[in-house]
């Protein structure tokens, strides 16, 4: 996939792994699991995969230019939907952290940011449709491992912490 698709993923990875992370703070989830725990590697492996991906897929220099230009068709829409997604989480954290935390401001910001999520899942739904008709089977196929493998990964991740003291 083109650099700035990997780069919308890696930046919705990042915006997971920031509200994952004050969360695995607050729990020790990172304590007593090697460097950084389970959500470290739950990140770091997602990523490898994602450029592992990247690599298999062994997209065409005509499907490159032609994911380029989709996305390049829909940059001010990309943009448009994450930056409220941004700011959101920005304000959610905000709320989460606070000296003194209100339980319906913290509900208020993260309804807010779901809603910016689903605007953003939209318009995301809407450019795969169009990059998948680029595709070869193959390559589809390999879309589909990906998935389930991330997935499994964050089953894992749930186990794990789960069963961790």
């Amino acid at each position: 996939m083109t650099k700035r698709m990997i780069g919308m993923c890696l930046i919705s990875a990042a915006l997971v792994g920031g509200v994952g992370a004050a969360g695995n703070a607050a729990t020790g989830w990172g304590r007593g699991h090697g460097e950084g725990g389970p959500l470290r590697a739950l990140m770091s492996g997602q990523v490898g995969r994602l450029l592992t991906l990247r690599s298999e897929l062994d997209l065409t220099t005509e499907q490159k230019d032609s994911i380029h230009k989709i996305v390049d068709n829909h940059r001010q829409e990309i943009r448009d939907v994450m930056k409220p997604v941004a700011e959101k989480r920005r304000a959610l954290r905000d709320a989460t952290i606070a000296a003194s935390p209100d339980e319906k401001a913290i509900r208020a910001a993260a309804s807010d940011l779901g809603s910016a999520l689903g605007n953003a899942a939209v318009l995301g739904s809407k450019i795969k449709t169009e990059v998948v008709t680029v595709l070869t089977p193959e390559q589809k196929q390999k879309i589909d491992e990906f998935r389930k493998h991330a997935d499994a990964a964050v089953d894992h991740f749930f186990d794990a912490t789960a069963s961790a003291t």
